[in-house]
């Protein structure tokens, strides 16, 4: 059944509101989770024990009943008790944070340059979410609408915004934009600590953008097109009749997975390559000067493009929508619903990639600028060049 213009357009609208629904959810849980990775890894009491049994019950319960944020945290002590919700102490400082940036003043440099300075978080913010219209989350409709639904009966809601044959290449271009905001932000705050960071984050993407494009090309060539599903299922499932080949392939994308990884990491600005938002030497980097929701949006940017990152390595290294990573999908025939694309795998994936990137900030120092500049351009890019020549030579043999 085809729809009409219409019922296109809103079956596109609601896919749209799903897609930035999920994005804007996972994004403040996120935040969330980071502070508990790191409070479990680091032993940090804050976001472990906020409030809890070290504050309310030394106080008395009288006086803790008597605010909103005692009584949560009461009970989020109380839940704790239980070893499967202890996870949701800690939860009370994530809602303040969230109605602080809703509530505090909006402050603008009396020297900044005014309009630059306000659009600046929200080009940022765009290019972090537009990227998401060329993802599939499945590869397929996700359901069918039931007949007896209005206007929508019997139509199907697909996994993904659009199907574009040149998806790969429309999301790096939109998300190369985000860095404009980072900079123009930067330069707009009319100091010197922002400037520097912003200047760093340029420097640093325009030099990890190559290796990433570079480890992203690898999948291109071994699968001769640029759409997302037609990649990400053929990287999956295709084994080349040679088994030379074969393993060579499933050997270039484990490489090309830690390499994209990496620059994944330098692209998002998160540890060990923060070096934009280094507290010990630029107060907090680029965006110093902004305050309240300005200041979150550039935080929104940077936690979506984690979901970017996540989402990419996912589906070209990582198996996407099937089960086993690195081609291997092709090798093991699996029978039944674990044979099959879905979107719990690819969410597992992503979720799991995510964990790390919390992981990491929590184990690994930062790197210094010299040796950030030196693991881009000494080491990734000629990595890079050389699993596109090995991937070229594997397509050429295949």
């Amino acid at each position: 059944m085809m729809p009409t213009l219409t019922q296109y357009l809103v079956i596109s609208l609601l896919q749209i509101v799903v897609v930035l629904g999920f994005v804007m959810t996972l994004v403040p849980l996120l935040t969330f989770a980071e502070r508990k990775v790191i409070a479990y890894v680091q032993v940090r009491l804050g976001a472990t024990r906020v409030a809890g049994g070290l504050w309310g019950a030394q106080q008395g319960r009288l006086h803790q009943s008597r605010t909103v944020t005692g009584g949560l945290n009461g009970l989020m002590w109380f839940l704790g008790r239980v070893p499967v919700f202890s996870i949701l102490r800690g939860l009370p400082m994530f809602i303040a944070d969230a109605l602080k940036l809703l509530t505090k003043e909006d402050i603008v440099p009396a020297s900044a340059d005014k309009a630059v300075f306000v659009l600046s978080p929200a080009l940022a913010l765009v290019a972090a979410f537009t990227v998401f219209a060329a993802i599939s989350f499945a590869p397929g409709a996700l359901f069918v609408f039931p007949k007896a639904v209005p206007f929508l009966g019997g139509l199907p809601f697909n996994g993904f915004l659009t199907d574009l044959n040149v998806g790969l290449l429309f999301i790096l271009g939109i998300a190369s934009v985000g860095v404009y905001g980072i900079v123009l932000g930067a330069w707009a705050s009319n100091s010197k600590y922002p400037l520097l960071g912003g200047l760093r984050s340029a420097a640093q993407i325009v030099s990890y953008e190559v290796p990433l494009t570079l480890s992203l090309l690898v999948p291109v060539v071994l699968t001769g097109s640029l759409n997302f599903n037609e990649m990400s299922t053929r990287m999956a499932t295709d084994v080349p009749a040679n088994g030379m080949v074969a393993i060579g392939r499933t050997l270039i994308m484990f490489v090309g997975f830690f390499v994209y990884t990496t620059c994944g990491f330098a692209e998002t600005n998160r540890t060990p390559f923060d070096l934009a938002e280094a507290e010990t030497e630029l107060v907090a980097g680029f965006h110093t000067e902004y305050t309240g929701m300005k200041f979150s949006f550039f935080f929104l940017a940077e936690y979506s493009s984690m979901i970017t990152v996540s989402a990419l390595a996912s589906a070209f290294f990582l198996g996407g929508h099937h089960l086993l990573p690195f081609g291997i999908q092709g090798f093991v025939h699996l029978s039944g619903w674990w044979g099959g694309p879905h979107i719990i795998f690819f969410l597992f994936k992503i979720f799991t990639l995510l964990f790390v990137f919390l992981w990491v900030r929590a184990t690994l120092p930062r790197y210094r600028y010299d040796q950030l500049m030196n693991v881009g351009w000494k080491f990734l890019i000629p990595y890079t060049l050389i699993m596109f020549v090995i991937a070229a030579l594997l397509r050429y043999a295949a």
